[in-house]
This record gives C-alpha cells, sequence and structure tokens, in this order.
C-alpha cells in the first residue's frame, strides 16, 4: 500500500521548510494543519528538525534556523508577536510617569510602547526610531528629541558618532532597549555591529534600565553582545519565556514583569 506525503515524516518536515521559505514562523497548530496530523505529532516533528539543525524551536511553535548574522528587516519584525508586544508595550508604560524623561531605542516593541504614551503629560521622549519620530503623536505638552545619524535603511533607525555623541550628554528617567536575541546566561546581543555602541549608550544614558524583549528572543541567537542580564533593573518579557527562565531571569534583576 502506498503511503501518502503526510504520513511519511520526511515528506512532512519538507511541507514545514517550504511554509518556512515564506514565513517567519510556524506554530504548533499551524504544521498540524499543515500536514493533517495531530498536534502531538506535529510537535514531535518540530523536535526532530531542531536536533536535525533544520529549524530552531520557540514556544509554541518554530522558526527556520539563521545564522548569528542574520536580522530580519524592520516590517517583518513588526509583524511577528504582536500580541506578545502589545501587552509588554502596555506594561513598559505603566512606568513612566508625568514630567519623566525617556529613551525608545529602535526596536518594534519600543514603537508599541509609544503609542501608548499619549495622554502623558510634560513628558520628554528621545529616539533614535524614525517610525517612532515621525508617526507617534504625544500630548502637546510633552516633546520629542530625535537623536540625528545616519538612517540604516530598511530598519527605521540612526545609527553612528552623531548620535552617539548626543545620547553621552543626555540622563534620563528611564531607558527602554530591545534586543534581538537574549541569552539568560550570556546577556543581550544584536545581530550587527552598527547599531551596538548607539544601543549601549542608550542603556547608560537611563537612570532605570529596561529590557523590552519577547519570548522568542530568548530562543534566537545573535552576533555582537550589548551587554550582561544584570545591567538592567527591569526586564518586561511575555509568558512564553517559561518557568526555567524565568527562575534565572528572577536572580539576576531586581524586577522582572511577565504579560
Amino acid at each position: 500500500m502506498n503511503q501518502t506525503n503526510n504520513s511519511i515524516p520526511a515528506g512532512r518536515q519538507q511541507k514545514i521548510l517550504d511554509f518556512l521559505s515564506g514565513s517567519d514562523s510556524i506554530s504548533i497548530k499551524e504544521a498540524a494543519e499543515l500536514c493533517c496530523v495531530s498536534e502531538a505529532t506535529a510537535r514531535r516533528d518540530l523536535d526532530d528538525m531542531a536536533l536535525a539543525g533544520l529549524l530552531e524551536r520557540t514556544h509554541g511553535g518554530a522558526i527556520l534556523h539563521r545564522g548569528t548574522g542574520f536580522e530580519a528587516i524592520y516590517t517583518e519584525k513588526k509583524s511577528v508577536m504582536i500580541p506578545e508586544k502589545k501587552r509588554i508595550a502596555k506594561a513598559a508604560a505603566e512606568l513612566i510617569r508625568d514630567g519623566d524623561s525617556i529613551f525608545l531605542d529602535s526596536g518594534t516593541t519600543a514603537y508599541m510602547l509609544a503609542e501608548q504614551l499619549s495622554t502623558v503629560k510634560r513628558l520628554t521622549v528621545i529616539t533614535n526610531n524614525l517610525d517612532i519620530a515621525y508617526a507617534v503623536r504625544l500630548d502637546p505638552t510633552s516633546i520629542m528629541i530625535v537623536t540625528g545619524g545616519v538612517r540604516r535603511d530598511g530598519y527605521s533607525a540612526l545609527v553612528g558618532d552623531i548620535g552617539e555623541e548626543l545620547i553621552k550628554k543626555l540622563y534620563v528617567d528611564i531607558a527602554f532597549l530591545g534586543a534581538d536575541a537574549v541569552n539568560v546566561d550570556k546577556g543581550v546581543f544584536n545581530s550587527n555591529f552598527m547599531e551596538i555602541g548607539m544601543k549601549k549608550s542608550i542603556l547608560n544614558s537611563g537612570k532605570k534600565r529596561v529590557l523590552i524583549s519577547d519570548c522568542s528572543k530568548f530562543s534566537q541567537k545573535a552576533l555582537t553582545k550589548v551587554c550582561d542580564i544584570e545591567d538592567f533593573d527591569c526586564i518586561i518579557t511575555d509568558e512564553g519565556i517559561g518557568e526555567e527562565k524565568r527562575k534565572v531571569l528572577e536572580e539576576k534583576v531586581p524586577h522582572l514583569i511577565v504579560v
């Protein structure tokens, strides 16, 4: 009797790889529906493929295996983990008070945080994020300062010495940073060298330093280290990080918020 392609693990795995070639990620449910199998079978397939180095497992699914130097363009980043990023942004906004000064970096979660700030009074927002600079509306009593620098095409970010020199003169109430990858043991990483100087300057500018990063970043790898986990006063992430990583973070930072 001839087996259908769906009943052969190799056939199912190829379908999953074909799907991932055109999408940023796949959930267990999507894999099950794609291959017409149970979610338990889909989970085993994803686990087997991860062991073979074909993809990387995430909470509830998988992403295509990528090298540490890979970085998705800004529009792709904005389209993934949206519910989690919105919850993180809302929790981050609750840390901000009228009259505060804050720095928002170039990440997509920082943009969603900026969208939460229209009712905050006498706020000073400093950013190198061009989407924030262009599209976000603040209360009339608030102001926005854009760092200047070299535009990084495809990533809506300003980088370089011009911006770094400005940031070195600043001291804000809260500096909010995102990350391309977070390793609970080794620290926070970025996929390229161009933004490292800016991110380090942003971190140093903050009286309080807050990492805003969804759970998918805790399963990623990236090329260049920005800082240690312990350099942050607070980390805001979502419940997808799992209990093991949560316990490690609770030991390393004074304040962990899981939404």
